[in-house]
């Protein structure tokens, strides 16, 4: 009875770090890997000496001790480097991650209708080679340019299977791999390709259909997200600016009108006041509100992708749509409450 041991699994980083040029393929990244790692590190290097630059002006500034100073630059050439360059591959895989899903996106968005007029003109009599071929269109956009490399790979060098599955290793699209897998089975087998062809392009449409009719069911959940981002915490940020604006105002006119005997009796529990820099509250209470309209357009929008299409990079570009609205809306609620709500 063989064994066989499984090998570990690595971290899904350190699979990119080491696989970096296969995984630029993927996104359609045609630069070697050796200039995106100088790249990442120069970055991360002006912008570590950036912020020693600015921690050794307070140092002097303040008049500390050398050695605040020699600890200071220890740790911002070492550690802070490395978590500088870190942060920078991370925000670095994500673009990767979302590039590679765009491709993919965009090829099995035409791939059904390539398929249908490779099938015709096979059916035509054509060989699937010259099929592939005459099926190209300018509208079919990166696929067209796929089949044109695709067109030139075979005619110099006599073989179509190698080009075709070289073509499938720049996707990371397991239904295209599937595809390719079932065409160069059948050219192998001698097996009926036209029949083969409609039955994979109907395989794909209906895996799409069956999509939209999930998405569809889920419309209810999203439409609540929606509100709740766009408008509910909107309408709580400025309602709770505006109760605060007036707490601090009842307070001012009650301590103005009065001794200051009374003013100790009419302390309130806690306290609204600037800070040091003699920037007022609601200048913080505006940062705040920033953060966490930023923070809930991200997290709505991710959620809402994952129950919608069982993936976070679908609806990306929605989230500085969600943030916009979501400012613009408690600019107006703010509005709002300042003019029907007065001390």
């Amino acid at each position: 009875m063989k064994h066989t041991l499984a090998k570990r699994k690595p971290l899904p980083y350190l699979e990119q770090f080491r696989h970096l040029q296969r995984y630029l393929l993927l996104a359609g990244i045609k630069m070697p890997a050796r200039v995106v790692y100088m790249v990442l590190l120069s970055t991360a290097a002006v912008i570590d000496l950036g912020i020693l630059s600015y921690f050794i002006a307070l140092v002097w500034e303040y008049k500390l001790r050398i050695l605040y100073l020699f600890i200071i630059t220890t740790v911002m050439l070492s550690l802070g480097y490395f978590l500088i360059f870190m942060v920078l591959w991370l925000l670095f895989l994500l673009i990767l991650d979302y590039l590679k899903f765009k491709r993919r996106s965009e090829l099995e968005e035409i791939l059904p209708e390539f398929l249908r007029l490779v099938s015709a003109n096979h059916r035509a009599g054509l060989p699937l080679d010259l099929s592939i071929w005459k099926a190209n269109r300018p509208r079919f956009g990166i696929l067209s340019v796929e089949v044109d490399e695709l067109a030139r790979k075979t005619y110099s060098t006599g073989d179509f299977i190698g080009p075709l599955e070289d073509f499938g290793r720049k996707y990371d699209s397991p239904l295209l791999k599937r595809v390719i897998s079932n065409l160069t089975e059948g050219i192998r087998t001698g097996s009926d390709i036209a029949s083969l062809l409609d039955d994979v392009s109907n395989n794909v449409r209906t895996i799409k259909n069956t999509r939209k009719e999930l998405a569809s069911e889920v419309e209810n959940y999203m439409l609540f997200i929606t509100i709740t981002v766009l408008i509910i915490s909107p309408l709580m940020f400025a309602l709770t600016s505006k109760m605060a604006g007036l707490i601090e105002g009842v307070k001012n006119i009650l301590i103005s009108s009065g001794t200051a005997e009374a003013s100790s009796a009419i302390e309130v529990p806690f306290k609204i006041a600037s800070s040091s820099t003699g920037k007022p509250f609601q200048h913080y209470f505006d940062i705040f509100v920033y953060l966490m309209t930023a923070t809930s357009s991200i997290i709505s929008v991710l959620l809402m992708s994952t129950i919608k299409y069982g993936n976070v990079q679908s609806e990306l570009k929605k989230i500085p749509v969600y943030f916009v609205i979501s400012l613009v809306a408690y600019t107006l609620f703010k509005m709002l409450f300042a003019n029907f709500i007065k001390i």
